[in-house]
This record gives C-alpha cells, sequence and structure tokens, in this order.
C-alpha cells in the first residue's frame, strides 16, 4: 500500500509545481499589461511636453525663413540654405529622450486647384489616362472635368460627359453633390471617374483604384495642386510631374529647364520671373508662373519613446485664405497686427496626417 500512497504524494506535488507556474505566468503577464497600460497612459499625460516642443519647433522654423528673408530679400530655393532649419539654428530640444524634426514644403509650389482654366485641367486629365508611351488624346480628359465642374456647381444641368444627382442618387450607397468648391483630396473619392467603377472601368479609377488605394496620378495631383495656393506658381520647387507638364510632356525641354537658368545669376535656381528658359513653359499652358516663394507648408513631428506629437500648419507672406461658403470664423484677435508676426497662419491641426 505505501507505494500508492507515495504515488498520491507525487501527484499532488506535481499539481502543485504546476499551479505555481501557472500562477507565476499569469502574474507575469498581468505584469506586462500593467507597464504597457501605464506607458500608454503616460502618452498621454505627457502630450502637453511635446506639444510645447513642436512649437517651439515651428518658432525657430518661422525665424530662420524671416531671417533669410530679411539678408536675401526674397526666397526662392531651399538651395539658399533655409531647407533644414533646425540644422540652420543648431538648436535641439532641452529635454532628453527628445527628437524632433522640420519638413518644409514650398506650398506656392503648386498650382491653385481653384483657378485652374479648363484646357489644362482636360490636358492634364488626358495625360493621366493615357497609358505610357502612349498618345495623348485631350478628348480622354474631358469626361473627368464635367465630372468635377458638376460636382462644385449649384445647378442640376448635368454637362455631356458629366454627372448630377440623378446619377448619384442610383448608386448603392445614395448621396447628393455639394455644390460648392472642393476643399480635401479625399473628395476625389466621390466624383464619377475618380475612383474606380465596375460599370465604367476604361474611364474609372484615375485617383483611386479597385481597393480604394490612391494612384500614382492621385499622388502626382497632390503634390501638384494646392487648395491654399491662390497666386502664381513657383517652378524652383514644383513636382518633377507638374513641371513635365508644364514643358507639354517634352524631355528636351524638361532637361534644358532643370539645367538652370539662362541668365547668369550663378545660381542652381531660377531668381528672375522673365528668365527665357521659363518662357516655353508658359507657351504650353495658362498657368501663372513665378520663381518666388510666398507659402509654406510646415510638418513637425515630436518623438519621446513610443509618444509622438505632430503638428502641421500652411503659413503664407500676407496672402490670405478665401472662406468657405457657410464657415464661421472668429474675429481676429487685436493684438494680432502688434506681434509682428511675419507670417499669416492659414491652417494649423495637431496630430493629423494632413491639413486637407
Amino acid at each position: 500500500m505505501k507505494p500508492k500512497k507515495n504515488g498520491r504524494k507525487g501527484s499532488i506535488l506535481v499539481f502543485i509545481l504546476a499551479l505555481i507556474v501557472l500562477l507565476s505566468v499569469l502574474c507575469l503577464r498581468l505584469m506586462e499589461e500593467g507597464i504597457r497600460e501605464a506607458r500608454h497612459l503616460d502618452q498621454f499625460h505627457r502630450k502637453d511636453d511635446l506639444r510645447i516642443h513642436a512649437y517651439s519647433a515651428l518658432d525657430i522654423a518661422v525665424g530662420v525663413l524671416s531671417e533669410f528673408k530679411m539678408f536675401e530679400g526674397k526666397l526662392y530655393s531651399p538651395a539658399q540654405g533655409w531647407g533644414d532649419p533646425l540644422a540652420y539654428a543648431g538648436i535641439s530640444p532641452t529635454e532628453e529622450g527628445v527628437t524632433w524634426s522640420v519638413r518644409l514644403i514650398d506650398e506656392s509650389a503648386k498650382v491653385p486647384i481653384a483657378k485652374v482654366k479648363e484646357k489644362d485641367l482636360v490636358a492634364l486629365f488626358a495625360l493621366m489616362q493615357a497609358e505610357e508611351d502612349s498618345l495623348v488624346d485631350d478628348d480622354d480628359g474631358q469626361p473627368f472635368y464635367d465630372s468635377m465642374m458638376d460636382w462644385v456647381d449649384s445647378d442640376d444641368e448635368e454637362r455631356e460627359e458629366g454627372a448630377e444627382d440623378e446619377y448619384y442618387e442610383d448608386l448603392d450607397h445614395p448621396y447628393f453633390t455639394p455644390g460648392k468648391k472642393i476643399n480635401s483630396f479625399e473628395e476625389f473619392r466621390m466624383i464619377k471617374g475618380f475612383s474606380h467603377d465596375p460599370e465604367y472601368p476604361d474611364r474609372s479609377g484615375i485617383f483611386f483604384d479597385a481597393r480604394g488605394i490612391e494612384t500614382g496620378n492621385m499622388r502626382n495631383f497632390r503634390e501638384s495642386f494646392s487648395f491654399f495656393n491662390e497666386g502664381p506658381v513657383n517652378v524652383n520647387n514644383a513636382s518633377p510631374f507638374l513641371l513635365s507638364f508644364l514643358c507639354g510632356d517634352d524631355e528636351r525641354l524638361y532637361e534644358e529647364f532643370m539645367e538652370g537658368p539662362s541668365t547668369g545669376s550663378g545660381e542652381g535656381f531660377y531668381m528672375n520671373p522673365n528668365d527665357p528658359g521659363m518662357s516655353p513653359l508658359r507657351a504650353n499652358s495658362s498657368i501663372p508662373l513665378s520663381t518666388e516663394v510666398k507659402m509654406f507648408r510646415v510638418e513637425i513631428t515630436v518623438l519621446r519613446g513610443m509618444a509622438n506629437f505632430q503638428l502641421h500648419a500652411v503659413l503664407s507672406y500676407g496672402a490670405t485664405l478665401a472662406p468657405q461658403t457657410g464657415t464661421v470664423r472668429r474675429p481676429p484677435s487685436k493684438k494680432g497686427p502688434n506681434l509682428g508676426y511675419p507670417f499669416k497662419v492659414l491652417s494649423i491641426r495637431e496630430n493629423e496626417n494632413m491639413v486637407d
């Protein structure tokens, strides 16, 4: 009988050891979850600290740009030295473990989307619709232009190749045209032709494919058009796609333009808006061109461990943003003009991917 009793004691011992191991694993798991939760909450509790760093970086960037404008007179290209304001200023975050970055984008190097003329948009959409190494037929761009105009106009008269409420009401998830200017690139997902349509695959999906993913055309359009700029386009910082379009898809002309100004400025960027090298670009489209930066998009990211803070702003020298229909704006502060801030803030957002 003794061996049987010893066997029971052994089984109990094994059970107790297994229970201890299980409890140890559960305790470790609870500790890991607790630490992870504490870190997660800490990110929000200390978010204001990162916010202060972000606005400090914005002030540094503005200060660097103002300094260059003061001494150079005009800003033309990052090649002047203002492209990396943090490196130029030589300032780092005062708090250990914090890193920051500033990205400056010339918003005035983009075409004003609300002011571009019909023939230019039709030609652009036709170029996007054409396959590589194929001839461009300008008529292929007309349906996209018509759909875009029907989307923004206030009437119910459908253009020859456009779409009004009657078309959108018949969709699986019906909606109506807004009858006002487009103010977001995401809005193109709703407009006929710009997203993939299984019924008209040959004339759809120019900006978004069947999976809803942005196409190369959408990325090029986003980099080349602006909802904020209302003036001429600075050719010095224009996207390669936009420059190619301005050159009429002429590779030889594109290469000649990229060689730099024909006048003897000694710089690798254009300073004279009447430079002969810009004449062919003006001949190919009615888009007004310039050589000066008037508006910046500033993208700031501040990191500390797993926490991050993003600040996006659009700043302009003296320009104002036309108010959207139906929007209510607070009256400007009486102290504003006395602050001496060198820019007008057209848009500023926190912790969002984009400002439009």
